[in-house]
């Protein structure tokens, strides 16, 4: 390759890497749950599949709600102690908003 060709290539390199970028960023806009009032080290099981610790999504975080974000429909929500008994179990229906569900 001459000088010529790689002095060429070069800036075409540098050019390309100098122009603009755009960064697209998407809100999660599915509904979604938090919990009031578990146990501590309390799980949350989401239509039979474990999602973590319950504390995970407290409705009174320092920062704000922690929400699980569920596909909109029909759940069926288990809060299981360290035991592996059952202490809270509710069918809940979200379309479009963030719901509190208060464990008693």
């Amino acid at each position: 390759m001459s000088k010529r060709n790689a002095f060429v290539l070069a800036i075409a390199l540098v050019a390309g890497c100098a122009m603009p970028t755009t960064v697209v960023r998407t809100t999660d806009t599915r509904p979604g749950i938090t919990l009031s009032g578990a146990p501590a080290g309390a799980s949350l099981v989401v239509d039979g599949k474990r999602a973590g610790l319950a504390s995970s999504y407290r409705a009174d975080g320092g920062d704000g709600p922690v929400v699980l974000r569920l596909e909109p429909g029909t759940h069926d929500i288990e809060v299981v102690d360290g035991a592996g008994q059952v202490v809270f179990k509710q069918r809940i229906f979200i379309e479009s908003e963030v719901k509190t569900i208060v464990v008693h």
